[in-house]
């Protein structure tokens, strides 16, 4: 007796309408693949009140996003932790690969102890980088706060382009000269594009100091 063996497409072969279509139903997938284009998008940059106002998104199926989207999230909460020395600006950008998908600028501070150890980091604002709108209060309050010893900044152009604007450069050149007051280093400011980054400290804005020549 001969077997029918049903040739199995390998799921990286698989059209994101059809993946979709295993967590709701074939019309909704193609419904939201065609307004958000992929699912990285419909996950990253929607919510669960805009998914229940979709027509045919029953209470299941938006449980079923909302819980692959947790998942997505644990795996890149456990990435970051994996990361926890800065030996270059390569690892700023691993450390902070979320902020390459953000749809607003975000301003963070990592801080970092003498062995560049990572100590934690915060969210200062949100918005366009400026000199006149960063505080080197709440920074180096912040960098106090942890007891740290040097601090890189962060922060991301949601247009992709990582070049440095002038503000950026401005906003760099303010914070290393409070930090030298304080005795905190700016190490580096890098600067998150879509599928780059940008060192300040490697353009040459920031100075190496002796220790790193």
């Amino acid at each position: 007796m001969s077997r029918i063996h049903e040739k199995i497409t390998p799921l990286e072969y698989l059209s994101e309408e059809t993946l979709l279509s295993e967590f709701v139903s074939p019309e909704v997938a193609k419904l939201l693949i065609a307004e958000h284009s992929s699912i990285y998008n419909l996950l990253l940059h929607t919510s669960e009140l805009q998914w229940e106002n979709i027509s045919g998104m029953g209470k299941a199926k938006v449980k079923r996003l909302a819980y692959i989207k947790a998942i997505l999230n644990r795996i890149e909460a456990e990435r970051q932790k994996q990361v926890n020395e800065i030996k270059s600006p390569q690892d700023v950008a691993a450390f902070c690969a979320d902020m390459q998908d953000l749809l607003q600028e975000e301003f963070r501070v990592v801080f970092l102890n003498t062995k560049n150890k990572v100590l934690g980091q915060k969210q200062i604002f949100v918005g366009t980088v400026d000199s006149s709108l960063v505080s080197s209060r709440e920074v180096f309050y912040a960098a106090v706060q942890h007891m740290a010893v040097n601090i890189i900044i962060v922060h991301n152009h949601p247009s992709g382009n990582p070049a440095p604007s002038r503000e950026d450069i401005e906003c760099t050149q303010l914070l290393v000269k409070a930090g030298n007051i304080l005795r905190i280093s700016v190490l580096d400011h890098v600067i998150i594009g879509k599928n780059g980054y940008c060192s300040l400290k490697a353009e040459g804005y920031i100075p190496v100091k002796e220790a790193e020549r």
